[in-house]
């Protein structure tokens, strides 16, 4: 091989081992892109997600996320259209980009955001095409009060508010906390039952009126049903299986006019002769939970989800302003 071309080989080898080595050196890639990213998260899907600055126009896709979003300041240029979760003042005005079902991905675009909170389950379809918008998408899955805690610390994160983070959650711990110290010793048995047109089923722990109940220390007698179906929140309905259990208090949760429901409950209950033999039914202890509470994650509010709960099991307990 001729001398000159064993040099130009030598000379080529290093040049590549110098790339390749800049390649793996984070000093050589901060110098390549400018910066490191702002934050590298992790959703609640599992995917990192990076984010090459800090967020200034940040696109909401869900409402239950609102006033989390709201507590950590996050600088919102969009959100869904919701009639059911709170919208802080400050968001109220902001341009509507479609429902939770239905979202309008060209309006999305027109606000040019550099981030999206969206849902996980439901909007991971989105990912792709706004990833390739270089849009950064965080899913955030948001039901028990672990949850609210975990997706506050990941919205901590990208706003770069953790300091308001740690303030929050030592708040509503502590709100929880004094709600439990109220109660007496002696636990309740308990059902809850969801109600929909197609079917009646029972609520285990990972719904939000199942960690409610949890965080109250109640014995959920569903859970004795749960080995069957381990990746489950709910179970089906079985009257016979109820009447066996006997709960002491049944717990309800529906979509719709809680009046209406509220009656209609009433009426099926005291007129059903299997019903009218439970004791949670011949001692008038059954309720009717708010959608707001424990249909729509209450986020923020999950101690009031929690003190209604106490109130209608426990209501000497917080008599007279307690």
């Amino acid at each position: 091989m001729p001398k000159l071309l064993k040099i130009s080989i030598f000379l080529l080898s290093i040049i590549l081992l110098a790339i390749l080595a800049g390649c793996d050196n984070p000093a050589a890639k901060k110098e390549r892109s400018g910066r490191l990213p702002f934050a590298v998260i992790t959703d609640d899907a599992g995917r990192t997600v990076a984010l090459p600055k800090k967020p200034q126009r940040i696109v909401a896709f869900t409402g239950s996320h609102l006033e989390l979003l709201a507590a950590v300041d996050a600088p919102l240029v969009g959100r869904l259209k919701t009639k059911n979760a709170h919208i802080p003042e400050q968001y109220q005005s902001l341009p509507e980009v479609g429902v939770v079902t239905n979202i309008n991905l060209e309006q999305v675009l027109a606000l040019q955001p550099d981030c999206v909170i969206a849902s996980k389950g439901q909007h991971d379809k989105f990912v792709k095409l706004l990833s390739s918008a270089h849009i950064p998408v965080v899913l955030l899955h948001t039901k028990t009060f672990a949850d609210v805690e975990h997706d506050l610390d990941i919205l901590g994160q990208v706003t770069g508010n953790q300091d308001k983070v740690a303030v929050l959650l030592a708040k509503l711990e502590g709100q929880i906390q004094a709600i439990k110290e109220k109660l007496p010793q002696a636990k309740q048995n308990i059902i809850i039952l969801h109600a929909t047109p197609k079917a009646v089923t029972v609520e285990l722990d990972t719904t939000i009126a199942g960690d409610v109940a949890k965080l109250l220390g109640f014995t959920n007698l569903a859970l004795s049903q749960q080995a069957d179906k381990p990746n489950t929140d709910k179970l089906p309905y079985s009257m016979e299986e109820i009447l066996r259990l006997n709960p002491e208090v049944l717990f309800l949760t529906s979509m719709g006019d809680e009046d209406a429901i509220a009656k209609r409950v009433e009426a099926d209950l005291t007129s059903n002769s299997a019903w009218n033999s439970l004791a949670a039914v011949q001692n008038k202890r059954y309720f009717i939970l708010p959608e707001k509470y424990f249909l729509v994650n209450p986020g923020l509010r999950y101690p009031e989800a929690v003190k209604f709960m106490a109130e209608k099991v426990y209501p000497e307990a917080f008599a007279h302003g307690q």
